[in-house]
């Protein structure tokens, strides 16, 4: 029999997951990668995905921007805080619970990652239709050219990377279909939120607030931060689905299961 969360335990996790996300986003991830002051690989995103699956919307949003707003102050990585670049981490812990409510509703994802699918084909386009119509782009003080070889390698890249990521979601259903997660949680609506919340909400908010912080161009950021997306938030969903996996053994109910075990128990008793 699982347990509700009290505040206490959510106030107590919120505090953990906190301190967490700062550590891994401060003495453990990559700011600044090729060069770029708004490219950072780090898997402080894993703990708020988490955190907005397990405490619930509000809470995640408090982990996100929390861990963002004292990060920056006590830990600043290259500038003073500005309280705008928080905005894509109140939402990175806003966002998972709900998509994932939506998913779980509609029943889109139940049996093959329909609406996973179709957004990384919608992306991939993106990046197709993106190379083809420009060979330079300005970005601050920088031309970045591509040549005809670049832009066959990156359209290339953005089909294959999509289908590792499906494969990548089978592959994840699959490992834990005879787990505690697959009985209480909508496996491809969770990796189906996170990558909606990632690439529909994070990346292109961060890329406008950069856009106009930092005086780089919105789509290059985009372009970059989409591709680098597709490895990270792959890897954000396995440890995503570890942890959720984990917390069952704690015998609370995570605030995603909270509705979904009542409205299973419910199913029984009318099917009896």
């Amino acid at each position: 029999m699982y347990q509700k969360q009290t505040i206490l335990y959510k106030i107590s996790f919120c505090a953990l997951f906190t301190s967490l996300t700062i550590i891994l986003s401060r003495f453990f991830s990559i700011p600044g990668l090729f060069g770029l002051p708004f490219l950072k690989i780090s898997f402080a995103n894993s703990v708020v995905l988490f955190a907005s699956f397990y405490l619930g919307p509000i809470w995640g949003m408090v982990v996100g921007g929390l861990s963002d707003t004292l990060g920056a102050i006590l830990f600043p990585q290259g500038g003073a805080y500005n309280p705008i670049f928080t905005i894509p981490a109140l939402l990175t812990g806003l966002f998972p619970y709900l998509f994932y409510k939506l998913f779980h509703k509609i029943k889109i994802d139940k049996k093959f990652p329909i609406s996973l699918s179709a957004l990384l084909i919608l992306f991939s386009t993106f990046v197709t239709i993106m190379l083809v119509l420009n060979d330079d782009i300005l970005s601050g003080k920088r031309v970045y050219h591509f040549s005809l070889e670049m832009k066959i390698a990156l359209i290339s890249l953005s089909f294959g990377l999509s289908i590792i990521y499906i494969i990548g979601a089978f592959f994840i259903k699959n490992k834990f279909k005879n787990s505690k997660l697959n009985n209480n949680f909508d496996i491809y609506g969770l990796i189906s939120a996170m990558f909606f919340t990632y690439m529909v909400i994070k990346n292109p908010i961060s890329s406008i607030i950069s856009s106009f912080i930092l005086n780089y161009d919105f789509l290059f950021i985009l372009f970059t931060k989409l591709l680098t997306g597709f490895f990270t938030c792959l890897v954000h969903s396995m440890i995503v689905m570890v942890l959720l996996n984990i917390s069952l053994l704690f015998k609370t109910n995570s605030a995603i299961n909270e509705k979904y075990s009542l409205g299973r128990k419910n199913d029984k008793e009318k099917s009896c």
